[in-house]
């Protein structure tokens, strides 16, 4: 994948249903290649120092001048994390780092630091720990900026590839990511930074994690949004995710205004997950759900059965008609395959949200149900949305757009299933329970062989054969 994310307008609402191709929204453009070029220029400056010479790697790092450049040519096999406090170039030229303990093997505690070409190797990713290959750490009152992370190789950590916590104008970039216990870009708290163009596998999620993540933009959940702010304006693009078996392969809790764009993501239990945030006073319900975000263009395949969700967006709350914060954003011209055999699942999956759009997706070769609305979904948008081949499982009956529980309320236009009515029972729309209030415009059910099935005054057919 060679594409890159580029700064530009917002996107829309209306330019969502209009087709309109929107952008990501203001990223400063120090984040782009430049970087790298600028790093490699500095490389080559007096500034340079290298670790030829020493017997501790952080002599070497301590005696660089601040906002110099350190080569690292040695292989170096570490016990205890290698400190940069200071805004520093580390450039690998033919060295190393690895580590026999679950340790933070690069541990970044300053602005301005850029790190360049790192091969980096753990203790393995079969067990628990909080071994991690990079570790970029500020706070809410000091977060750090300025933080990059280029074209590395990282591999066998208990815990994380890359963990940013608190950090501004950041980048993960043009990096291999592969056998890590729990999520291998994980940011905390971070904004107007992007991750793109990285290789992300085989993320193992030992015991006890009961999660984990290919790449994955949070926030704290002990504390309000004074000491964890969400993370937003942050552009996860061109990517390449594969193998996180038991979740997620790109995922948010409670971000703000997150694009995820251009991905492609392959066997993993949930494909993109855009999901709330837990309520600091009770960690049993959750209270920021994810605001503004987009997924666009991106592929999310799956070759195993199983449960689990292609896309799925969910706001705050617990229940039917939770008053809680919504989800909101736009879902547009995505490419989702074998989803939805478990229950409830779809290759996209809705509940808890106001005034979202799902538009311009294609779904061929699912299983059962192509899209879901759960429950919840208040002035939702679903249109020429193409859910295509559904395969049947067992006896139940298949479904293109399952309206699955009560208070849905919103729009269906234009939207079309594409298939052999020989293949078995397949439904245009299921919405069997009465408090829902739907609009179905323009639909094309014709390769089904019933169009909708509703309860009485749930749902308002226009202009539909």
């Amino acid at each position: 994948m060679t594409r890159r994310a580029t700064p530009g307008s917002a996107i829309t609402r209306r330019g969502a249903l209009l087709g309109a191709v929107g952008a990501v929204g203001a990223i400063p453009t120090s984040l782009l290649a430049g970087d790298v070029r600028s790093a490699a220029a500095a490389a080559a400056s007096s500034l340079a120092v290298s670790d030829l010479d020493v017997a501790r790697l952080q002599d070497a790092v301590d005696a660089a001048s601040t906002d110099g450049v350190l080569l690292v040519t040695r292989p170096w096999v570490l016990t205890e994390p290698l400190r940069i406090d200071r805004s520093l170039t580390v450039r690998f030229a033919g060295g190393s780092l690895s580590t026999l303990r679950d340790i933070d093997l690069v541990f970044v505690t300053a602005s301005g630091v850029t790190i360049i070409g790192a091969e980096l190797r753990g203790s393995g990713s079969d067990h628990s720990g909080l071994g991690r290959g990079v570790r970029c750490s500020g706070s809410a009152a000091r977060p750090l900026r300025d933080v990059h992370v280029l074209g590395a190789d990282i591999r066998e950590f208990a815990h994380d590839g890359v963990l940013l916590e608190h950090c501004v104008a950041f980048t993960v970039a043009d990096s291999v990511i592969a056998d890590i216990g729990y999520a291998g870009v994980l940011m905390f708290s971070c904004t107007d930074g992007m991750v793109r163009n990285n290789r992300i596998a085989r993320i193992t999620q030992p015991s006890p994690y009961p999660n984990s993540y290919g790449i994955e933009a949070v926030r704290a959940t002990t504390t309000g949004l004074d000491g964890a702010p969400r993370s937003a304006r942050i552009v996860i693009s061109d990517n390449h995710v594969s193998d996180v078996p038991a979740w997620e392969g790109i995922d948010t809790h409670g971000g703000q205004s997150i694009e995820i764009l251009r991905n492609r993501i392959e066997n993993c239990r949930v494909g993109i997950a855009l999901v709330p945030s837990k309520d600091e006073s009770n960690a049993k319900a959750t209270k920021y759900a994810p605001r503004d975000c987009s997924v666009i263009d991106n592929v999310v395949h799956r070759t195993t059965p199983g449960p689990g969700s292609g896309i799925v967006v969910r706001g705050a709350g617990e229940t039917v008609g939770d008053g809680a914060e919504r989800a909101n954003g736009i879902i547009l011209r995505n490419t989702v395959t074998g989803y939805g055999d478990g229950d409830r699942d779809g290759a996209v999956l809705l509940y808890l949200t106001r005034e979202l759009v799902i538009a311009d997706n294609h779904v061929p070769g699912g299983v059962r149900r192509g899209l879901s609305l759960y429950h919840s979904n208040d002035a939702i948008a679903l249109v020429r949305n193409r859910i295509a081949g559904l395969r049947s499982q067992g006896t139940a009956t298949s479904v293109a757009i399952d309206v699955r529980a009560t208070e849905n309320r919103g729009h269906m236009v234009g939207n079309r299933y594409e298939g052999s009515v020989g293949s078995g029972t397949v439904y245009g729309v299921v919405c069997r329970q009465t408090a829902n209030d739907l609009v179905l415009v323009d639909n094309d059910w014709a390769a089904t062989t019933t169009a909708v099935v509703a309860g009485a005054g749930a749902v308002v057919r226009v202009r539909e054969g």
